[in-house]
């Protein structure tokens, strides 16, 4: 069944066109999670949060701005990382890993935003892998064995990646941020 007839049958509220999108989508959708999720239990949620969204926004879907596979695909990437932000917000980073050895200051909006800033474009600077490295451990809250297990690298290598990485945005700060 083409993408047209699966998207006919959507828009007509025929559940029969949700089954044929699962069908044949669900599988690409579980890769797009594995390759970000490591929990069976998380890759089963965002597969299902992929398609109620599908059938939530099914006349809204425009196939003139790119076919059904590219919006399925952009929908469970979405949910991907919602899913990654809500598991990382339980396991906080040790405190000595967040320590730059620096006091920045944030207690001001000007000086939140500059420090901001400096950071955001110390970050964009970092080569790959490190910039993947640096982004999985301090904005999702990976371990180092699961950042290695995702890129490829030996967990050695992740925490020389880091401890690099820190060293950079400490220096950027000290000549470029507003420090207490």
């Amino acid at each position: 069944m083409n993408d047209e007839t699966v998207l006919a049958m959507l828009r007509d509220n025929d559940e029969k066109g949700l089954d044929a999108a699962m069908g044949k989508y669900s599988r690409l959708v579980r890769s797009i999670a594995a390759g970000m999720l490591n929990s069976e239990e998380d890759i089963e949620e965002v597969t299902s949060d992929t398609f109620y969204k599908v059938w939530n926004n099914r006349a809204e879907i425009d196939t003139e701005k790119g076919s059904l596979k590219n919006y399925v695909c952009m929908v469970a990437r979405s949910c991907t990382i919602n899913k990654l932000r809500t598991v990382s917000v339980t396991e906080p980073l040790p405190d000595d890993e967040r320590d730059l050895g620096l006091e920045v200051d944030f207690s001001t909006e000007y000086a939140a935003e500059h420090n901001r800033k400096v950071i955001a474009q110390c970050i964009r600077e970092l080569s790959s892998p490190d910039r993947e490295v640096f982004i999985n451990r301090f904005y999702y809250s990976l371990t180092h064995a699961e950042i290695a297990s995702r890129l490829g690298l030996t967990e050695k290598r992740v925490e020389y990646i880091l401890h690099k990485s820190k060293r950079r945005l400490r220096d950027a700060l000290t000549k470029g941020g507003i420090l207490l």
